[in-house]
């Protein structure tokens, strides 16, 4: 056996060993709520925090935190549920993933001629007023300008957390227009967050869906999973869910750290309800720009039933520089994970082009070409192998 081959395969694996409960890491400001509260998705949504006196309340910020709290809040302003908020490590200061996630940065008040408020071109791409359409066989419906947090990263930080809300009228008049196309076969429900929907709302959006004889695939992109996992302790919405079954849920884990008990139960309820489950991670500088981070987190994600579905380099909106990462990065973490997970595992490291150019898949150059035609492939632990096409 080839020495590169064999060290390779006692390459040890990045997992997590044990997942912990958000409950049992709760600050201090909460030690006297229940398990039952705390798993309560109502009391979880009533008592996020918004403001710097609300989260000094649950950890401990620094002033430049505080003053961006306040300064950042009239572009996008701060939103994170109790759960999420206690998965901060104290232990890693301002650089912790997921305080990185949650909490407002001065850098967000950065502008940079790159950067754009509609950076996917929604705006160009606009059926009607709460849709768009970027491929010919696709529509996506914003539903809802709500969130259970705002994260740090969010593409639509321009119309995320906005007080007007999106009229059912509206949705009507996206749903009116998928009905009378029939070149649309996949319809992707989004926001916002459609979970922060009520039950009724939602079961009314998934059953005139599903009565659309051309429409082929329901996708459903929610965060709820990762940031208010108690949203899916609910046996309305699920039983809603199964009836509408399959369901493609795409959610988006950014770090294992985010991999809770409480995750694992709303992944696990999904299945159950008949849904399909996807993971969109975003490739954020200081959160998981590294092989061994998204390895872990993508080993996790199978283990709960989720199939890493996208790596995405952050999208060009504006207040985001400061999370950009080269695609190089993306690159060598691809390379990282060929070989040392299976294929369940590797998402498709895209960019989504600026002004909604749709999607490009990116993968490291694994073949080189000689003049007499061979062509020489570099496989999974670096050995360089001959192939030559049939004649």
């Amino acid at each position: 056996m080839d020495s590169r081959e064999s060290a390779a395969l006692e390459r040890r694996p990045q997992v997590m060993t044990s997942l912990e409960s958000s409950y049992n890491r709760r600050p201090q400001c909460w030690q006297n709520i229940s398990k039952t509260e705390w798993d309560s998705w109502q009391w979880q949504w009533r008592h996020r925090l918004f403001t710097a006196d609300d989260i000094a309340r649950a950890i401990d910020l620094a002033p430049d935190e505080i003053q961006a709290i306040r300064e950042v809040a009239p572009i996008f302003s701060a939103a994170v549920s109790p759960h999420y908020v206690s998965l901060i490590r104290r232990e890693l200061g301002l650089n912790c993933p997921i305080r990185m996630q949650c909490i407002p940065s001065l850098r967000e008040l950065e502008q940079h001629r790159e950067l754009s408020k509609d950076p996917l071109g929604e705006y160009r791409h606009a059926v009607t007023s709460c849709s768009f359409r970027r491929y010919p066989d696709r529509m996506l419906i914003y539903t809802t300008h709500e969130c259970a947090m705002r994260c740090r990263h969010c593409t639509r930080r321009s119309r995320v957390g906005l007080k007007e809300q999106i009229s059912n009228e509206a949705i009507a008049d996206a749903i009116r227009h998928i009905r009378k196309n029939d070149n649309i076969r996949d319809v992707l429900i989004s926001g916002g967050d459609p979970l922060s929907l009520d039950n009724r709302t939602i079961g009314w959006i998934l059953t005139e869906l599903r009565q659309i004889p051309h429409i082929d695939v329901i996708r459903l992109c929610t965060r709820m999973p990762c940031t208010l996992p108690q949203r899916l302790n609910d046996p309305e919405l699920l039983d809603i869910l199964k009836q509408n079954a399959p369901i493609y849920v795409n959610t988006q884990f950014n770090h294992p750290f985010e991999m809770t008990v409480e995750s694992a139960a709303a992944l696990e309820n999904l299945r159950m309800a008949g849904c399909i489950l996807g993971n969109q991670s975003v490739l954020l500088r200081g959160i998981n720009d590294d092989g061994c981070t998204i390895e872990m987190l993508n080993r996790a994600l199978l283990r709960e039933g989720c199939r890493p579905y996208y790596l995405f380099l952050c999208d060009v909106a504006q207040g985001t520089h400061h999370f950009r990462t080269s695609i190089q990065c993306g690159l060598n973490i691809m390379q990282h994970l060929r070989g040392r997970v299976s294929g369940l595992a590797i998402p498709h490291f895209v960019i989504d082009l600026p002004d909604g150019y749709g999607k490009v898949d990116l993968c490291p150059s694994k073949v080189t070409a000689t003049p007499d035609g061979t062509m020489h492939l570099c496989n999974w632990f670096g050995a360089d192998v001959e192939y030559r096409d049939p004649e």
